[in-house]
């Protein structure tokens, strides 16, 4: 025990707290860094004079014995996909191997952990096979890097701001079966992430799985008839081994239907038939967590209800929704069920259909009186359904508000029903709309083609099919740009592209396709459903050289609001409605702020798809190519202007210049035209 040693809470034993050192051997401060001097030096409140402190960026837990344990750096401990890794652990497994000699552990890009090592000639299996002996599968890491030398800082450290500059290419091990192919095409469509990213040697932990995204995997496995158990699932968890448990037998029990005694059935309808207003209907059992959570409302019916009020933004949606929600209570048996009492306990009838299910209107000056009445009024055995809709009229706005009873839903079940409600929602609009919309918006449209019948390969190999670069320009630069002509960056750098299109294709009239993300319906925590909300659709932009560039810049504003409604067409129907015979673009646009690893995977027969992917410092700019109607050399010329194009907008945007001052080409293109 240090003689002087001060806690800010002795309460709080065994939780991790920071070192601060005091007393006369602390400096003022870093030579010529304020910065780092006013992170690091404090002021000490336990001095009596005006002395500082030091953060050491060490943590420390206090034992009950009164002494305190230092469990190492702070910057040490990142969380990665969810998961808190602490990196000192990593680099002591991988110092496990017998030839490993220095070791070292960082995340890269926030998104694949990377382990440092040498000597450069360690063999990566074995040296995996080590590691994963030694740590929770999630703490493995993704990415190996084997050097000839360390590199040190001048305190003789791992300099791993060195490490980080290293040009590391993040390359998963190739699938070799069909088997985990299909595994791996389960992984990326559950947990939405790039089915690139996924190798042989990936862990489901390590690409943001947990419990129940395992099950969710399970149910997909089965979908596509390969048969795997939870338990192996997470027994494995690691590709090969998860694929090569695969069975093509049924796995699942087949438990008989519950048989309920027919004294027992007779009883119940007997006593509700008149009160439900039913007649045919199925009685169960309930669980013992339904069992508890019905008791809880018989001595309060303000137990255990949920709210979830759905602001709407006009009478059309209001009504919309209603009927969406009329399919799912046909849909799920579970919406059309109530709990009843009899002597012998308490049981759930289902109801046979839902034609006497109401849905209530309500007006009030405001949305928190409703919650109080509503929750007051709770649920009570023998009400019709355990589950209502109201909508609601304050004096601003309109909500739809769904209450619903714990019993009938948990975390699972209240995800699936979110999502199939939004599918009604989508079937429930007035389709009249979209198809005038987009029969006018995709009048006279011509092809914005880009490739070329027969790429030219003499410059590149055949297999290449992606590249990217980075903008010339931070993207601090080009947001604030977007912002000063309230532009988001998504927009701007899509004007960007198309202005790219207008010089190659030579049209003033550009299209290709954008994808749209579809998370602006009123549908609670739509922002998360792991649902068909992702779109494709065409996005057309004119170019009037005697138009002003604000002017420009309007035409892209007036169609931002009215796309979003009708965004959830399928490119079959938009062909239908419009009459477009073959394609209506051949490149696609895709900033990479959405969840969109099940669409640009592949180029899907587009001959460019352009992914602008934006980072801390920049603009990764990535194009995914058919490599038989665009070459690399054709590619990489395209995407270097693209950039020029940023640039240009960066330049003169906001100083109103005319339209025709936005054709230059790039200083390359034009010294590769005329040499």
């Amino acid at each position: 025990m240090l003689p002087h040693m001060f806690w800010t809470n002795r309460n709080n034993e065994f939780q991790l707290a920071a070192i601060y050192l005091g007393g006369i051997c602390v400096s003022h401060g870093y030579i010529n860094l304020p910065d780092q001097t006013t992170e690091r030096f404090l002021h000490d409140p336990f001095s009596p004079t005006t002395d500082q402190m030091f953060r050491m960026g060490d943590l420390a837990r206090l034992l009950s014995n009164g002494h305190f344990e230092i469990v190492g750096r702070k910057d040490s401990q990142v969380k990665l996909k969810g998961y808190r890794i602490e990196l000192d652990d990593v680099a002591d497994a991988i110092m496990s191997h017998p030839r490993v000699t220095t070791a070292a552990a960082i995340v890269r890009n926030k998104t694949h952990l990377v382990g440092y090592l040498t000597p450069a000639d360690v063999s990566i299996s074995e040296l995996h096979d080590v590691v994963a002996s030694h740590l929770p599968v999630y703490m493995v890491p993704a990415v190996w890097v084997g050097l000839d030398e360390m590199p040190q800082n001048a305190n003789g450290k791992i300099d791993k701001k060195n490490l980080e500059a290293l040009d590391v290419k993040v390359e998963a091990e190739t699938l070799e079966t069909e088997t985990e192919k299909q595994m791996a095409a389960v992984w990326a469509r559950v947990l939405a992430v790039n089915v690139a990213e996924i190798g042989r040697q990936t862990s489901i932990f390590a690409i943001g799985g947990d419990s129940l995204s395992v099950i969710r995997v399970m149910a997909a496995c089965k979908e596509v008839g390969m048969e795997i158990s939870t338990a192996q699932l997470l027994k494995d968890l690691v590709l090969w081994k998860v694929a090569a448990s695969v069975s093509n037998q049924q796995l699942t029990i087949s438990w008989p239907r519950v048989s309920m005694p027919q004294e027992i059935v007779e009883s119940i309808t007997n006593q509700y038939a008149g009160i439900l207003d039913v007649h045919d209907c199925l009685v169960y059992p309930v669980t013992p967590l339904q069992a508890g959570m019905v008791y809880a409302t018989v001595s309060n019916p303000t137990s255990y209800v949920m709210q979830i009020p759905l602001r709407m933004k006009q009478s059309s949606d209001v009504d919309n929704l209603c009927v969406a929600f009329q399919h799912l209570v046909r849909k799920h048996d579970i919406l059309r069920t109530t709990f009843v009492m009899s002597t012998a306990g308490i049981y759930q009838i289902i109801h046979p259909d839902h034609t006497n299910f109401d849905i209530a209107h309500a007006s009030t000056s405001d949305l928190d009186e409703f919650f109080q009445l509503d929750c007051a009024r709770g649920f009570e055995i023998g009400d019709a359904y355990f589950v209502r809709l109201t909508t609601v009229a304050t004096a601003n706005d309109q909500y739809v508000v769904l209450s619903i009873h714990h019993a009938l839903y948990d975390g699972w079940t209240m995800s699936m029903l979110m999502s199939d409600l939004f599918v009604d929602y989508i079937e429930a609009q007035e389709k009249k709309e979209t198809v005038s919309f987009w029969c006018a918006y995709l009048s006279d449209l011509e092809p914005s083609v880009v490739g070329m019948h027969q790429a030219n390969h003499v410059s590149q190999e055949h297999d290449e099919k992606s590249i990217s670069i980075v903008s010339q320009l931070s993207i601090h630069e080009i947001s604030k740009t977007a912002q000063c002509v309230n532009l988001t960056t998504a927009e701007f750098t899509k004007l960007a592209w198309a202005k790219t299109l207008r010089k190659y294709t030579r049209q003033n009239n550009v299209a290709f396709g954008q994808v749209m993300a579809n998370r602006n319906i009123p549908v609670q925590d739509a922002d998360r459903i792991r649902g068909p909300l992702l779109s494709t659709v065409p996005c057309r932009i004119k170019f009037d050289d005697t138009l002003s560039s604000q002017q420009l810049i309007d035409a892209v504003l007036s169609e931002r609001g009215v796309m979003i409604a009708h965004a959830h067409a399928s490119l079959l129907y938009l062909k239908r409605w419009s009459g477009i015979e073959g394609e209506m673009f051949d490149s696609l646009f895709v900033f990479q702020n959405l969840p969109v690893a099940d669409v640009a995977n592949e180029y899907d027969g587009h001959t460019v798809d352009l992914m602008v992917i934006p980072t801390t410092e920049a603009l990764i700019l990535q194009a995914t190519f058919d490599p038989q109607r665009l070459d690399g050399d054709q590619a990489r010329w395209m995407l270097s202007e693209f950039d020029h194009s940023i640039c240009q907008l960066v330049e003169v945007l906001g100083s109103n210049v005319l339209v025709s001052d936005l054709r230059s080409l790039s200083a390359n293109q034009s010294d590769a035209i005329h040499s």
